[in-house]
């Protein structure tokens, strides 16, 4: 497949490199709850989490300009993620397996890819399925559009539909997948799709 969350995320990364604070909003959306679950296994302490989570997208934005190309975001964002977790743990007292945090950074990367690769593959079916239940122009217009990755001007060539009408018919189709009950956890990849 030419898109999915792997190719929108490098997007949102280069976007976020060149100041793009919208893409690290998206970025911030689209990793919160796995951060939130992988610091649950340290501390109950929500809020502690929520201000770990929100200094690590604090620091990628201060150093934007100085952030590497990815590779695979997810892995960047879990990794400096965990650098800061492990920080702000050490000042709370009732923490006392920090070490364990440290070492076992290798088995959490690879849970961690593992878990969003299968979520993603789940996202992936469920979506498909949702896109299959458009009318036909729809699904075309959507297929173009974040499958083949062509701008809506390619598009009008292709189709031969009016610049308005696409953007007309690729708006409803967004809306009609956004009211989808069988989407309801995929809000986010919705919200997302909204951007590009």
């Amino acid at each position: 497949m030419s898109i999915d969350r792997n190719i929108i995320e490098l997007q949102l990364w280069d976007s976020l490199r060149t100041g793009d604070q919208s893409a690290l909003q998206k970025l911030y959306l689209a990793y919160y709850k796995d951060l939130l679950q992988y610091g649950l296994k340290f501390t109950t302490d929500r809020e502690a989490l929520k201000d770990s989570i929100n200094s690590t997208f604090l620091y990628l934005w201060e150093k934007h300009e100085n952030l590497s190309e990815a590779n695979h975001v997810g892995n960047y964002i879990f990794k400096s993620y965990q650098r800061q977790l492990a920080k702000d743990l050490k000042t709370q007292p009732s923490f006392e397996s920090l070490s364990l945090a440290q070492s076992s950074l290798s088995t959490d990367i690879e849970e961690f890819q593992f878990i969003v690769i299968q979520e993603e593959k789940r996202r992936v079916t469920i979506l498909k399925a949702a896109i299959l239940k458009l009318p036909k122009r729809q699904r075309e217009l959507i297929s173009l559009r974040y499958y083949e990755s062509l701008s809506y001007d390619e598009i009008v060539v292709k189709t031969g539909l009016t610049k308005r009408a696409v953007y007309n018919q690729i708006h409803i189709a967004i809306n009609s997948l956004k009211k989808d009950t069988n989407l309801k956890d995929l809000k986010q990849a919705l919200f997302l799709l909204s951007f590009f």
